[in-house]
């Protein structure tokens, strides 16, 4: 036998793909949703980019209805940081400066209040309110896991 027909043979017998291998169904249909979601993503990445700035905008403000109920009044320097992709210090500095509208929550204490309304219509706005709910959503199901575990 040749190597040639030796290597075909090999890929022949080669392992499924770890997904098909697994027993449990609970498991597969946790897998086959992280992959639609992973494939959602995608499309709507692709679908947003293919918007018009006019649509765009319509989208900020539907989200932005959408969330209002569960958008404070105010943001910590963390999440503006988050939304404008700087670090917390570029944050304060710009808070500093006034390029950010803000004011120190006790006079000179580095506390800054930064108020949310002026980031509305920033374009990582849509991105930020659906991480906000990402991790909303992380935080009671950990809060449900800590309350079964420890509250029976």
């Amino acid at each position: 036998m040749s190597t040639l027909s030796r290597k075909t043979e090999t890929r022949k017998t080669a392992p499924p793909p770890l997904h098909e291998t697994v027993l449990s169904d609970n498991v597969r249909r946790y897998v086959e949703l992280v992959q639609q979601s992973l494939e959602l993503e995608k499309r709507k990445k692709e679908i947003y980019s293919n918007l018009s700035d006019q649509e765009k905008q319509s989208v900020r403000h539907i989200l932005t209805e959408m969330a209002e109920q569960t958008i404070p009044d105010d943001l910590h320097v963390r999440d503006v940081a988050l939304l404008l992709d700087v670090t917390p210090q570029m944050v304060r500095r710009y808070c500093a400066e006034g390029k950010i509208e803000a004011y120190q929550r006790l006079g000179d204490s580095g506390k800054w209040i930064i108020p949310v309304a002026q980031f509305f219509h920033h374009p990582n706005w849509p991105s930020f309110l659906q991480m906000r709910e990402q991790l909303k959503s992380q935080s009671i199901r950990i809060a449900e896991k800590m309350e079964k575990e420890f509250g029976e």
